[in-house]
């Protein structure tokens, strides 16, 4: 037998994806098509649904080419072929399989795969405890696509999508009315289509971050399906905690706020909404506050020195000319907050197009270029106050608001690099586009209504 060999890259497709990958396409949009037909009666919505599908898959379907022929290799390729490993392993040594499966990563476990029979993970991933849980995850799409890259990155997409239709769903309960500029804002935003279907890290939290607005609407706005829906926010902040903590740090401060302003908002004395939403922020942060640092894992000073540490490495030649300087800072609060309008500004819409040096970052500075103009739209076309009534009277988009700016503080504190920055940004994005487009609907029906 051949040893079984890592390269990093992938020359061509196989036989075997040519043939299955028309079946895998048709199941998936025969189940989104009855999914559709289902629902559809009930929920206007879900006209988006199959098409919806169809844009993701197409972008799983693009991401495995421009990776293939175009990146000629990356991250992706190495946690399939790390996931390889895994599933070679359950069919030659079951009893290992489950070893390294349900145990964190170990130079004993490592040796218990081989290059005969099963390969090796990528080291650099496997002793990762953050990459390794992704690798895991894999396996199932891995042994469902008979190991084919193409296909597993399609049914890995697919899933993922379902956070993001439950997003979608939140936003269109709050504002019905809107739902088509929503369903561009969430379902069909091209880099989110792009980068958030293929075998990466920023996948799962994507998704995940979804779920986890879905259901903390369900069960502390709703309170629905307690039981469930608390599992759910479980397991869904178990995971984004596990991969990129930093994402469940900033959607902390925003949920808590949604929370308390739906309460404020319910009180039907105007005089007494005023007088206690000064003590509802304060008790927010507080709260928000005590669940971090209680958690034992969260540290700000250990958080802006590795974010700084990052910041520095990404700036580097080897980064082939894609990276960006928001200026030096000290790794302290103080030292975040004086470029934190850079970072916060880098965050929300760079590159600039002319920053672009390639097509896909070309694209992302086109998209970023829209959501600059409708921002500029808002601020100058609009009193701010009445900006500052809309939003404060909306808790939904207060909570966009919040976790877009915290989210784009990190990423531009930590990122130094403009295709980390993109990939990165998926994960905040579909809230910050939803903010843009709704707050400037309101607005201009407001402003309408003056006239």
């Amino acid at each position: 037998m051949n040893e079984i060999k890592n390269y990093g890259y992938i020359d061509n497709l196989g036989i075997t994806e040519y043939f299955a990958f028309p079946i895998y396409i048709a199941i998936i949009l025969f189940i989104s098509y009855w999914i559709q037909k289902k629902h559809i009666k009930e929920n206007i919505i879900y006209k988006y649904y199959t098409r919806a599908v169809t844009f993701k898959l197409i972008g799983a379907i693009i991401f495995c080419l421009v990776y293939i022929y175009v990146y000629k290799g990356g991250d992706t390729i190495s946690y399939f072929e790390s996931a390889r490993a895994f599933t070679n392993l359950l069919f030659e040594k079951p009893s290992y399989f489950f070893k390294v499966m349900t145990e964190g990563p170990s130079i004993e476990n490592y040796y218990l795969f081989d290059g005969r029979s099963t390969g090796y993970p990528w080291d650099y991933m496997y002793y990762d405890t953050r990459t390794l849980l992704v690798i895991k995850m894999l396996v199932p799409f891995m042994l469902l696509s008979f190991q084919s890259f193409v296909l597993t990155t399609i049914l890995f997409s697919w899933i993922s999508f379902l956070g993001i239709w439950k997003l979608y769903t939140v936003f269109s309960i709050y504002y019905k009315k809107y739902h088509n500029q929503l369903a561009v804002a969430i379902l069909f935003l091209p880099s989110v289509l792009f980068w958030g279907s293929g075998i990466l890290k920023d996948t799962i939290t994507l998704s995940a971050s979804c779920w986890y607005i879905y259901t903390f609407y369900k069960l502390f706005i709703l309170k629905e399906k307690r039981i469930k829906n608390f599992s759910i926010l479980l397991v869904v902040a178990f995971v984004i905690f596990s991969i990129k903590p930093y994402i469940l740090y900033t959607l902390l401060p925003g949920s808590v706020v949604w929370g308390f302003y739906e309460k404020i908002l319910s009180i039907s004395s105007r005089v007494i909404r005023y007088l206690i939403i000064p003590v509802g922020l304060f008790v927010s942060v507080i709260l928000v506050f005590y669940i971090l640092t209680s958690s034992g894992t969260f540290d700000i000073n250990t958080l802006l020195s590795e974010a700084s540490e990052k910041q520095s490495d990404l700036k580097q030649s080897y980064y082939s000319g894609n990276s960006f300087d928001i200026g030096s800072y000290e790794p302290t609060i103080t030292g975040a907050l004086s470029v934190s309008p850079a970072a916060m500004a880098a965050g929300l819409f760079r590159p600039f197009i002319w920053e672009s040096k390639n097509v896909v970052m070309l694209l992302s500075g086109i998209e970023n270029f829209i959501y600059l103009l409708l921002s500029i739209l808002i601020l100058f076309r609009f009193k701010f106050g009445k900006l500052i009534k809309i939003i404060s009277s909306n808790p939904l988009l207060l909570f966009c608001l919040i976790y877009s700016l915290f989210f784009s503080l990190i990423v531009g504190l930590s990122t130094a690099n403009f295709g980390a920055l993109v990939r990165f940004r998926i994960a905040y994005l579909p809230e910050f586009v939803s903010f843009l487009l709704v707050t400037y609907y309101l607005m201009r029906e407001k402003k309408a209504s003056k006239i």
